[in-house]
């Protein structure tokens, strides 16, 4: 029965998923693959708790994601979780009722034992097989062969003369001919040799769930209290901080936040979200670690744990307030909205944290992995994607730019239809007729004009991604398109018509502007295809407006990056990937200058941080290492990969008449700095 059942889920995966996209394919797979499972343990008396089946609702759920949308953002992660759930319903439903921690344990033994004991279902699989070939050794096999040569030759006499007297029969069977003749020998290989692993996996998973362990499942034991005092000293001293750190928080952020004055919220929020999202994260910990050890259920414990959650309960909703804070400003991404979602989660469990406090015997991880399991669920069937492009579209602060460029890039792993929808209003706000393009003549449309392009260049690829579907990719999503045009074949060719006579505008438009008279501050190609141009657009006494463009093909085209505002003596400099720096001297004379970093093209740039080095070649003569080497220069890129950055005492010379400099060194493109030593000029 077991090599039956991995045989079947072996050839499924093989003829679902194998050269696919994922599609209706996943969930069809989940469906054959849990009921086979779930069968054999139950024939073979196997399931002790039924209720572990409840886990096959997330389980088909986030499996037919994959049919319903065309988003990407949680393929790969889903596939994880799929097969944790299914590992962990499958555990909860061959032991014993336990503890979640129980069910871990076992859950890790699970696999072990399963990755362990492959050598044992190779060993029942060739057992199997040889008494099913001896049970079957009276079969006259000349008979068979004998029956098979006559068979060929009568069949293939008859398809000769049908073939001959229908042409459409004829190009069928020619077809299946093709079909053997350009056989890809390397992939059928590939797609046999996964298949027989899977069936290894699947069968050795199979006989490790109904093998009994040696240890009796054991409610989890509670360690005694070594260092009560140490605990309560912790508590104590970290409910002292908070209270006056969620003070500050509650007048900073949320009374005067609606007071006038010069102070920016959004820049004052900048980084404070991920820093109190981890601190929240240890409470958490520490709440979890001082009640498990709370053997005596110290009231004092209890009331002090209880204190901690409420201001981990302020300082996450101070995080989101400041993702929101900023976020109104610069935009929501992937990242923002996932901190938004973890935080909330947070919140959510609290709520059984509150109860774990007060009674020791709640099973807090059950609880919170339910709730984070469901809140998992939920995203996977809420249009992130559109809400992003949405609030993007409707930012409140209209002094930032909308990164057009990333929206349509959301749009494409999306919807079609919002795609369509983007570039429709791209169109209509620039007040660009995409009929009467030789009549364009506004050379500040050309960023539109490379984002439309972007638009319609992913659309082509999607329809033509749609046009190839095969059964086994069906998703709803994509169907829908299918169904809204007669003809995607016309289409595609109306849209790369319209693409032919965008790229012809831009090229027009470029050739128009006279680049020769362009004040470039940076013009280098970093790569084939990456490369950019930055060029003054204003000026004024001391300051000037660069503008940032960058291309992603080659330089056939640039889009618009941003505008900055920076001090003329300024530098700026590109790497691979969107690593760049910008160095802002303080004022003209270039006496100290800060040194900036951006990981995204110049979208966003923070400035850089560097350790406070020893004088080893100099006198610093009673001044302080930070005053006598402040003027950053811009990073060099050595052979090895590093960075390097040197830093004077003023562009002119300044401390130590500019003999020396103080050398720092970056192995992970800049993200953190080590300092070398001191090096002479």
């Amino acid at each position: 029965m077991e090599i039956i059942g991995s045989l079947i889920i072996a050839i499924s995966q093989s003829i679902l998923l194998y050269g696919k996209q994922l599609g209706i394919s996943m969930l069809i797979l989940m469906l054959i693959s849990i009921s086979t499972i779930l069968i054999i343990l139950y024939k073979r008396e196997k399931i002790v708790n039924l209720k572990a089946t409840i886990l096959t609702i997330p389980i088909i759920l986030l499996s037919s994601t994959y049919m319903i949308f065309s988003s990407t953002t949680f393929n790969f992660t889903n596939i994880l979780v799929i097969i944790a759930l299914t590992l962990i319903m499958l555990i909860t439903a061959t032991i014993k009722k336990d503890y979640i921690k129980q069910y871990l344990h076992s859950l890790l033994k699970l696999i072990h034992k399963t990755l362990k004991n492959i050598d044992s279902s190779m060993k029942l699989t060739n057992k199997t097989s040889k008494e099913k070939i001896k049970k079957n050794s009276k079969i006259d096999m000349n008979k068979i062969i004998k029956s098979l040569i006559i068979v060929t030759i009568v069949v293939g006499i008859v398809i000769i003369l049908l073939a001959s007297a229908d042409r459409i029969f004829a190009s069928i069977f020619s077809g299946i001919v093709d079909m053997f003749i350009n056989i890809n020998i390397p992939r059928l290989i590939a797609r046999i040799a996964i298949c027989i692993a899977v069936y290894f996996i699947i069968l050795s998973m199979l006989l490790a769930l109904q093998t009994k362990d040696e240890e009796s499942s054991k409610e989890i034991a509670k360690k005694k209290q070594k260092d009560k005092f140490t605990i309560k000293m912790l508590l104590v001293a970290l409910n002292i901080v908070y209270l006056v750190f969620c003070y500050i928080q509650i007048t900073s952020l949320f009374i005067n936040m609606n007071s006038e004055g010069s102070f920016n919220y959004a820049q004052y929020a900048r980084t404070g979200f991920f820093q109190l999202m981890f601190v929240s994260f240890i409470n958490f910990a520490i709440i979890l670690i001082s009640n498990k050890n709370n053997e005596n259920r110290d009231k004092f414990l209890k009331v002090a744990n209880s204190f901690l959650s409420v201001f981990t309960i302020i300082i996450v909703i101070s995080s989101i307030f400041r993702m929101y804070m900023y976020e109104s400003v610069y935009g929501l991404t992937y990242l923002r909205i996932f901190v938004y979602i973890i935080l909330a989660t947070e919140l959510l469990i609290f709520i059984p944290t509150t109860i774990y406090i007060y009674n020791s015997k709640f099973d807090l991880l059950k609880w919170g992995g339910i709730i984070a399991t469901c809140v998992y669920v939920i995203i996977n069937f809420v249009n992130l994607e559109n809400i992003i492009i949405n609030r993007n579209l409707n930012k409140l602060d209209s002094n930032v730019n909308i990164d057009y460029y990333y929206i349509s890039y959301i749009a494409t792993s999306n919807s079609y239809d919002k795609l369509e929808e983007l570039q429709n209003k791209l169109l209509s706000d620039a007040n660009i007729d995409l009929n009467n393009l030789k009549d364009l003549t506004d050379k500040t449309k050309i960023d539109t004009c490379n984002d439309v392009l972007h638009i319609m260049q992913a659309r082509v690829r999607i329809l033509e991604d749609i046009e190839k579907m095969s059964w086994q990719e069906f998703n709803i999503s994509k169907y829908k398109v299918i169904k809204k045009y007669d003809n995607i074949d016309s289409e595609i060719s109306e849209l790369k018509s319209d693409i032919s006579n965008v790229q012809n505008t831009i090229k027009r438009l470029r050739n128009n502007r006279d680049l020769t008279k362009l004040d470039y501050k940076y013009k280098e190609m970093v790569s084939d295809t990456e490369g950019y141009i930055v060029y003054e657009v204003d000026r004024a006494v001391g300051d000037a407006v660069w503008k940032i463009e960058k291309t992603y093909n080659g330089g056939e085209s640039y889009s618009s990056i941003r505008t900055i505002n920076v001090k003329t003596p300024s530098e700026i400099e590109f790497f691979e990937n969107g690593l760049g720096f910008l160095m802002i001297p303080d004022t003209i004379y270039c006496a100290q200058s800060d040194l900036y970093i951006t990981t995204n093209s110049g979208r966003t740039f923070t400035k850089l941080t560097f350790p406070v080095g020893k004088f080893s070649l100099s006198n610093p003569n009673g001044k302080k290492w930070e005053d006598c080497y402040d003027y950053f220069f811009l990073p060099t890129r050595e052979k090895d990969g590093t960075l390097t950055v040197l830093v004077s005492g003023g562009y002119e010379g300044g401390y130590n008449e500019g003999k020396t400099r103080a050398k720092y060194m970056s192995i992970d493109n800049g993200k953190t700095w080590n300092f070398v030593g001191e090096v002479y000029k």
